[in-house]
């Protein structure tokens, strides 16, 4: 069987090109995030599982709750539905993103801090990764406590670790 990211990508594709047309990438893109949110609540996952319920209602039912409001979206969404590819919500939502990303020429970056950081922490950081890699920069945050403290910093396959166990871990290699 293939990937989900395998599956998703055509449909993340096309998705895109129909929201690069209508000039709508943050609408089509909440409504993406907003699917793929919705098929991971149980009741969706029980309305789904119900053969009772047929394809077109249950493209209807999904649409609104993804607050599909164009024609073109409410479309994506019965195509989704009759091609029983509802599965790879996810993947779909973030091939989405990271073409929405790579058009708008904006990184996407998560950071795990040990400590939860203010909106100023986050902008400071924001600002020292726009001015080192010359982009837009969208960050996540989470809280990771086992690092003690500082950040580590994810962007695509490039790591920065500013932690106090990762300069532990350093220094422990070191002296080995």
């Amino acid at each position: 069987m293939a990937e989900p990211s395998t599956i998703a990508r055509p449909y993340a594709e096309a998705a895109f090109q129909q929201a690069k047309q209508a000039s709508d990438l943050a609408g089509w893109s909440r409504m993406i995030a907003r699917l793929a949110a919705g098929l991971q609540d149980p009741v969706t996952n029980r309305m789904l599982a119900n053969p009772a319920l047929a394809s077109d209602k249950l493209s209807q039912a999904l649409a609104e709750v993804c607050g599909a409001y164009s024609t073109e979206q409410k479309n994506f969404i019965q195509l989704l539905v009759s091609n029983e590819r509802l599965s790879v919500a996810s993947a779909l939502a973030e091939a989405f993103e990271t073409l929405r990303n790579t058009h708008e020429q904006v990184l996407d970056a998560h950071i795990a801090s040990a400590f939860t950081m203010d909106a100023l922490q986050q902008q400071s950081l924001v600002d020292v990764l726009k001015a080192k890699y010359g982009r837009n920069v969208k960050v996540s945050v989470e809280i990771d406590e086992s690092l003690i403290g500082g950040v580590i910093i994810r962007i695509g396959d490039e790591v920065i670790d500013a932690s106090i166990r990762g300069k532990v871990s350093q220094l422990a290699d070191a002296l080995r």
